[in-house]
């Protein structure tokens, strides 16, 4: 069994007025890749707040659009990984959004992973004038779309939300057959249930992951409850993705078990006063509550926990860190003392 992969993500929080962004976002980047992670992944936030279903802000603040700041990564970086997590696949046409992933992947030279998510922010499907109920439907058939265009052959089709006729996409993404679509599941701004049976809605997204994702990507932390998903309900979710996999005649080297974290390397207080600046950003809680959500605590810490949240699953393929704070300091940290010993499992 290959190590895993150890990519990480800048935070990204960004507020309306965003001068030098991305200067330090390059020099972030180039210093990731120095460092030998595998990969950068950003976000996609679209409006400049993000709401629950309840009403309750989760996070006060938004993000670059994540192609553009791809495109402007691949030229500042030669070997690492480029990819989105996640990117809301519902609010985009499959057509202009195909375009755009096969562009990244031929500037990039085949360096793209397209991480993709059906979106949750109820005032960002309001406003493109899109009902939630149908995100799913909507979600499966643009990937449909996408792979098939990726194919660099016409594409003729009736679904129910569009119609092609020889719809044909050119030039095709650098890796064949287009770039690995991985598939997140849960929110950040739901209770995550952490003990008993997955719900029917649940099981969809599980199934959905088992049937299309070259990658599934849980959410393992809830930005609004202030809880993680345990190990036991993360290990039953695991157990569904591959059930729907193997109905679906794909084998478990088929899909890979990507974990995601946001956390932060402490060394003393004054790292701890970073973390804590950093946090009061985007986060509504107070510093008990970021240790019961984020992955927060020295390196054999951080290391220990993640640890612990994955004991249920057989084994992690690749690992998505987002650093709290964007200092690269945590990025040196993680490369000598956390990336090494989750890659060894």
């Amino acid at each position: 069994m290959p190590p895993a992969a150890f990519h990480v993500r800048p935070p990204g929080w960004l507020g309306p007025r965003a001068g030098g962004a991305f200067a330090a976002l390059r020099t972030w980047a180039q210093e990731a890749e120095r460092l030998g992670f595998d990969g950068i992944f950003v976000g996609d936030r679209m409006l400049a707040s993000a709401r629950d279903a309840d009403g309750r802000e989760v996070y006060a603040a938004s993000m670059l659009e994540p192609f553009t700041t791809l495109a402007a990564l691949a030229a500042c970086t030669t070997t690492v990984r480029l990819g989105t997590l996640v990117i809301v696949v519902p609010f985009r046409h499959p057509v202009p959004l195909a375009k755009a992933v096969a562009s990244l992947d031929v500037l990039s030279e085949g360096r793209v992973i397209l991480g993709t998510g059906v979106g949750w922010n109820g005032p960002e499907f309001a406003v493109l004038g899109l009902d939630p109920a149908e995100r799913g439907p909507r979600f499966e058939e643009a990937l449909e779309v996408m792979r098939a265009l990726w194919t660099a052959e016409p594409v003729t089709r009736s679904g129910r939300f569009w119609e092609l006729d020889g719809t044909h996409v050119s030039p095709a993404p650098a890796q064949d057959g287009g770039p690995p679509i991985w598939i997140a599941a849960f929110s950040p701004g739901q209770a995550l249930d952490r003990a008993g049976a997955p719900s029917a809605a649940a099981l969809r997204v599980l199934d959905r992951a088992g049937r299309l994702a070259d990658g599934w990507v849980p959410l393992v932390y809830s930005a609004s409850a202030r809880h993680r998903l345990g190990a036991e309900a993360l290990g039953r979710a695991w157990e569904h993705v591959l059930a729907g996999a193997e109905r679906h005649g794909r084998r478990r080297e088929d899909i890979d078990l990507v974990f995601s974290d946001w956390g932060y390397v402490l060394t003393d207080g004054a790292s701890r006063r970073r973390c804590e600046q950093a946090l009061a950003g985007f986060f509504a809680g107070d510093w008990a509550d970021a240790l019961r959500t984020y992955s927060i605590g020295t390196a054999e810490e951080v290391v220990e926990r993640i640890r612990r949240d994955t004991a249920s699953v057989d084994h992690v393929d690749a690992y998505v860190f987002t650093p709290l704070d964007p200092d690269p300091e945590q990025l040196g940290l993680l490369a000598e003392h956390v990336a090494p010993a989750l890659r060894a499992g």
